[in-house]
């Protein structure tokens, strides 16, 4: 199988011919460049625009621009916006284009054409995580016999059908060979997961389900995971009498990836593939099928991953949030119903004295708004309740970790209370901190998608970097 030309960790440029898709005779050389991390850039040596609008205040924003590359690649970009416009001495007009997404492969008229049949991603530490290898290296044991020997076998794959999502997730495998076999001879195999929907979908779909596995690569394998490749299926194309193929079409946007993680190996991830191969589809299915009620959770808790710039105190808030919202979505946290908590709450805001100003009243009358609800020390509670008590052993320095010191580190943070300053983690403590919450969280997910607590204790316990956390 070739080699794909490129991935999204590399950054290139195309130079070509650009026009609009209403206006193909207005084709306008210009240099495509891809930044993996910054932007995908078209510098144009001139303008879609006439030059009598140049100079004025309104935006140009063409949905979409077609291309095709002095090596052949066709390409589409899609939702566009031009940064910049100018005309120079004497009369050479430029203008710079940013787009959010670039096709190759094909050329899209519209934003409703974009959709496909499949659409298969390649993800950092995949294979790891699939733990599976697919080659084999025999190296000769006598002087007599110098021949080594290496052999690739087909890698075993999964099928997940997934009635929530209306599609099947499939793992596939592309094998790629290279070099002059005189100096050197380069064997590569990579790893897919394929999403297949009944009927055929909108890109705007697949960002959606890309993004969701994503985030389950990072639980799984406990390392920020970023994609590395996309590959759509198109239309049919005849390529000889009675044979066809699809249409293979590359999609590359940017990655704010900040300190990449490296490649990891296998017994570094939490919780490997083979370990739940039994269940894989249940656990996709649940995965998919919770995703809208606890995205308040997804979004805090990965943020965390994909942001490791952020301040201590700032992840250390979000991983509380997503515990509350954890709790909330799972669990509720209401004393009272809300109809039985009505006349508690008005005569309690009757109560309030009138000789208060007005702005203390209305403060005080939000208070009691929420008094019908959980502490977060309660709820905290509850979640550690769920757990049994050997992972509460080791995940808890002592006993009242959580539902003390955690909930007093993060009324200070939040209040900036004197009264809790002296008891509130701080600096290296903080940090060991933030990452017994993320083991925290991560268990409540994994047993909320089907695996067994004993499963995910065992496999923690085994990784050298969750055995860290535990010791600090």
């Amino acid at each position: 199988m070739t080699r794909p030309l490129y991935t999204l960790a590399d950054n290139f440029e195309l130079k070509g011919i650009w026009w609009l898709p209403e206006k193909p005779a207005g084709q306008i050389s210009g240099i495509l460049s891809f930044d993996n991390e910054k932007k995908i850039s078209l510098e144009l040596l001139g303008s879609f625009r006439q030059l009598t609008s140049l100079g004025g205040r309104d935006l140009f924003q063409p949905q979409i621009i077609h291309g095709i590359s002095d090596s052949g690649h066709i390409c589409t970009l899609f939702k566009n916006i031009e940064t910049n416009t100018q005309l120079n001495f004497p009369g050479i007009q430029k203008s710079i284009i940013e787009a959010q997404y670039l096709f190759i492969g094909k050329h899209f008229q519209t934003s409703d054409e974009i959709t496909f049949p499949s659409l298969k991603i390649s993800f950092t530490n995949l294979e790891n995580w699939l733990t599976i290898r697919p080659f084999s290296l025999e190296i000769p044991n006598n002087k007599e016999n110098k021949d080594w020997n290496l052999t690739h076998k087909w890698p075993s794959e999964f099928t997940a059908k997934l009635v929530e999502i209306e599609s099947t997730i499939e793992s596939t495998h592309e094998f790629y060979t290279g070099g002059n076999l005189i100096t050197d001879a380069i064997w590569k195999s990579k790893a897919f997961l394929q999403i297949t929907p009944n009927d055929v979908k909108h890109f705007q779909w697949y960002w959606g389900m890309m993004y969701d596995l994503c985030n389950l690569l990072t639980l799984l394998i406990g390392e920020t995971t970023f994609i590395n490749q996309v590959k759509a299926l198109g239309d049919d194309v005849i390529i000889g009498p009675d044979k066809t193929t699809k249409e293979n079409i590359e999609l590359f946007f940017t990655q704010k990836k900040g300190l990449i993680n490296k490649e990891i190996h296998p017994f570094e991830v939490i919780l490997p593939f083979p370990r739940i191969s039994e269940q894989i589809a249940e656990v996709l299915s649940l995965w998919f099928k919770k995703a809208k009620g606890l995205r308040s959770v997804y979004d805090l808790f990965f943020g965390t991953f994909y942001n490791p710039g952020m301040y201590l105190q700032f992840q250390f808030l979000s991983l509380m949030q997503a515990l509350e919202s954890f709790h909330r979505v799972t669990k509720g946290g209401k004393y009272l119903s809300n109809d039985d908590w009505k006349p508690f709450r008005a005569t309690l805001s009757n109560a309030i004295s009138p000789e208060l100003n007005s702005g203390h009243r209305e403060s005080l009358k939000r208070r009691i708004q929420y008094g019908n609800e959980y502490s977060l020390r309660k709820r905290i509670g509850e979640l550690l309740e769920s757990l049994n008590e050997k992972t509460i052993s080791r995940l808890s320095p002592t006993d009242k970790y959580f539902t003390g010191v955690i909930v007093d580190t993060r009324n200070y943070l939040t209040h900036y209370d004197d009264e809790l300053k002296d008891v509130a983690l701080k600096n290296a403590d903080l940090y060991w901190a933030n990452q017994r919450l993320k083991i925290f969280i991560s268990l409540l997910l994994l047993k909320e998608i089907g695996v067994q607590e004993e499963l995910i204790f065992n496999s923690m316990i085994e990784n050298n970097k969750v055995r860290q956390i535990f010791d600090n």
